[in-house]
């Protein structure tokens, strides 16, 4: 009986022994695995990495904005400047037809004043040549710089001869565009299924976009 029962303690320790080395050996192995390469993204010094991102305040991407008084665009005239800007800007022989909740493609004054951000937005459906799809530009004013990039949201940068960085994504069906003036001005332009990225990036640099050009 002493026999078994020995013979059974020494089973148990060894039971016990070979527990401990293979949970040892797993967190060894998780503590060990290789973690992804970090992404790089051309032109930005700061990447944030995707899974950084869930960490990041959201109140890091409205630090600085300027609120609904400051905003030049809360105004008819600048708003429709800026109207005829877009237009402007728009390819040759370009069609546009507004949201449906809107009476004309453009800017509204009105809508900025009773907003709570002092954003300007200009949604409709455009038509060039035989490509159609939703155009998107939003305009806002902030005293902050452009900031880190955002892996999975950028895919390049540029910044252009007067201080204007430009933060371009070009997928399949989407193309944006998000330029920083050196006047603060943001300007943020999606198109979708329709528009090239090079007449994207001329509807961002548009001059009478910006919050410094008078109406």
């Amino acid at each position: 009986m002493k026999s078994t029962g020995a013979r059974g303690s020494v089973w148990s320790t060894a039971a016990v022994i070979v527990g401990i080395v293979a949970v040892g050996t797993v967190v060894a192995g998780l503590l060990h695995e290789p973690q992804p390469e970090p992404i790089a993204i051309p032109g930005c010094a700061e990447v944030i990495q995707p899974e950084d991102s869930v960490r990041v305040n959201y109140a890091f991407a409205i630090e600085g904005d300027a609120d609904v008084s400051e905003v030049p665009w809360r105004f008819e005239a600048k708003a429709q400047s800026m109207t005829d800007a877009l237009i402007a800007a728009l390819p040759t022989g370009t069609t546009v037809e507004p949201d449906p909740f809107a009476l004309a493609f453009g800017f509204d004054a009105v809508a900025v004043r009773q907003s709570f951000d002092g954003y300007a937005t200009a949604l409709g459906t455009v038509t060039v040549g035989d490509r159609t799809g939703t155009l998107a530009v939003t305009v806002g004013l902030s005293d902050q710089p452009a900031g880190p990039c955002f892996a999975g949201v950028v895919d390049e940068r540029s910044t252009r001869a007067d201080g204007t960085v430009l933060d371009i994504q070009d997928g399949t069906d989407t193309t944006r565009v998000v330029a920083v003036a050196t006047d603060g001005t943001r300007i943020d332009v999606n198109a979708n299924g329709v528009l090239t990225l090079e007449q994207v990036i001329d509807i961002a640099l548009a001059p009478g976009l910006r919050a410094s050009i008078p109406a």
